[in-house]
């Protein structure tokens, strides 16, 4: 008998499992298609709105400011790809759980699904930008093969933070609406926080030790060496910012978990 309810027991867990990855497969989907339904150039703009920020960004820190930076172009788009991926995530979960009130009172079904289906989404559009870009690099002769193993790691890194944190502001935004305003006014703070216009080494020793409570330097870091060179980062700051990540994605999933059965109440 016990053994008989121990099968039941997994077969059950086995197929809420299953059930759940179709649903976020399903979600993911639906989000990937929706976002450039009706434009003309569809996918191109995964690749034209960094270009695009990179071409102005670039001119004025290259020609007018002379940022003391080899392949400052890279340099930036590099960053921006990464940039964009992380805000334009934090700026759609954030509100996410709200504006899917129809589909949480119809169903009951795992919420963190309409978070995670938003950054699987946005994944796999900065997967595709990266693919070419690592194209591009490799067509012109700038690329070190071995080297974009890291960029799989950072990749991994940077999408297990940005869900931990929008777990966190997407639960804490249903019972307290002034997150998603404090989320859309810290954003512009961070940018110019992270090393994406200007590289470490340019950053005053006294300034550092703010690098190491953004886990975003370590990544940006790494995808920088990686694809367009320059300096490595300390382990010091790969520590700080990989503890800091941790606490962020354990804090997300446990405060979106203990939220998540009272989010009827508070929408």
């Amino acid at each position: 008998m016990l053994r008989c309810a121990k099968s039941f027991g997994t077969q059950l867990v086995d197929k809420n499992m299953r059930q759940t990855w179709e649903l976020l497969l399903a979600m993911t989907e639906r989000e990937i298609k929706a976002r450039y339904k009706f434009a003309v150039l569809g996918f191109l703009w995964i690749f034209l709105n960094p270009l695009l920020q990179m071409l102005v960004i670039g001119i004025i820190f290259s020609f007018v400011l002379k940022v003391p930076i080899p392949n400052y172009f890279a340099f930036l788009f590099t960053g921006l790809l990464v940039w964009n991926f992380f805000s334009m995530t934090l700026l759609k979960t954030t509100p996410s759980i709200v504006f899917e009130l129809g589909l949480i009172e119809k169903a009951k079904f795992p919420r963190e699904v309409i978070v995670l289906s938003i950054v699987l989404s946005n994944l796999f559009h900065t997967v595709m930008a990266f693919l070419l870009f690592v194209g591009v690099l490799a067509v012109i002769g700038q690329l070190i093969w071995w080297r974009v193993l890291f960029v799989i790691v950072a990749l991994v890194w940077l999408t297990i933070f940005t869900s931990g944190l929008s777990l966190l502001t997407a639960a804490l935004n249903v019972r307290y609406r002034d997150v998603n305003f404090i989320v859309q006014a810290i954003m512009p703070i961070w940018f110019y926080a992270t090393p994406i216009l200007y590289s470490l080494a340019l950053v005053p020793e006294r300034l550092r030790f703010f690098m190491n409570l953004n886990p975003l330097a370590s990544v940006v870091e790494i995808f920088h060496w990686a694809l367009v060179g320059g300096q490595f980062p300390t382990f010091s700051m790969i520590a700080s910012n990989a503890v800091t990540s941790f606490v962020v994605v354990v804090c997300g999933w446990c405060i979106f978990r203990r939220e998540a059965p009272f989010f009827d109440d508070w929408i």
